[in-house]
């Protein structure tokens, strides 16, 4: 009877011991699955039991219903972003043909007759329309650029020689915003896979970044990496934070109203997107002594 009982206990042994490793290997399967799943959540997939136990039968049942709670706010939200990307390129174009011609009309009117009172509130009407118009024209880019049907036109780009002219043509709003420019650009040129006029849109939206919120040093250097070209913007800044720093890149996001009044915080965005579309990268870090260092990777040129 010993034996018996002793035998029947050894063969429940057993048969847990294989129920555990098959469930710890379910287990596994399903964690990588889930992964895979997470990945490419556009992908309508869902985690498949292949053991059979009812209380996993349970558990995956409960985590498909939640995979399709995600996939649904998704849907939406991807929807609601598309739908705002597109009132945006409508409200800016709306905005952009009355704007035109006003400001058509003003730099056309014969301002000589006019008294100087009139006159400096007319070049002030002027400023404000010309301001109004490059926000208008922010907007519009942005959603263009941010569209899933936009796509840069990639061939061979000097990027030492488009930086070279880039901060050549911005000179006068660097001096102007009292700032020391330091750049190092190699002398050979420093081919990138690119758009040309992408690329310039992100150099002209670091250097305004760098005249808006530098307090005294603005500094430019390109290298060529063994896999990438490497251009990196540092500026010396004040009361500036990690938070700041990891936010910077938000849509809308400025840093201080009160200087930025005519900003709409879409100059890094667009040049993020820009870069990304392009296959590369662009970053930003805070370092210890109050420099924010703008970090721009490029595809090289493969012959």
């Amino acid at each position: 009877m010993v034996y018996i009982v002793a035998a029947a206990a050894a063969v429940l042994a057993v048969c847990l011991g294989i129920r555990l490793l098959l469930i710890k290997k379910e287990v596994r399967d399903t964690a990588e699955e889930l992964r895979e799943i997470s990945r490419n959540l556009e992908e309508n997939r869902v985690l498949k039991l292949h053991t059979g136990d009812r209380d996993l039968e349970l558990f995956f049942a409960g985590i498909n219903q939640t995979l399709r709670e995600i996939r649904r706010e998704r849907n939406m939200f991807d929807r609601r972003e598309q739908e705002f990307k597109k009132q945006i390129e409508n409200i800016s174009h709306d905005l952009r043909t009355p704007l035109t011609s006003i400001l058509g009309y003003l730099r056309i009117m014969d301002i000589q007759g006019l008294s100087g009172e009139d006159r400096a509130g007319l070049e002030t009407v002027r400023r404000k329309a010309e301001a109004l118009s490059r926000l208008v024209e922010q907007f519009y880019e942005y959603s263009r650029i941010t569209a899933e049907e936009y796509e840069p036109e990639m061939k061979a780009l000097d990027l030492g020689r488009l930086l070279r002219e880039t901060l050549a043509d911005s000179w006068r709003e660097i001096e102007e915003s009292g700032l020391e420019l330091s750049a190092e650009i190699p002398e050979m040129p420093v081919l990138a896979q690119g758009d040309t006029n992408a690329s310039e849109r992100i150099l002209r939206n670091l250097i305004q970044n760098g005249c808006r919120y530098a307090s005294g040093v603005l500094k430019v250097r390109l290298t060529v990496e063994e896999k990438a070209i490497v251009l990196v913007f540092e500026n010396d800044v004040k009361e500036f934070t990690e938070e700041d720093a990891e936010r910077i890149f938000h849509r809308f996001y400025v840093k201080d109203t009160s200087r930025n009044m005519q900003g709409t915080g879409l100059g890094l965005s667009i040049a993020r997107t820009l870069a990304e579309k392009m296959g590369g990268s662009m970053k930003a870090e805070l370092s210890e002594r109050e420099k924010l260092r703008f970090i721009v990777c490029f595809r090289r040129w493969e012959h």
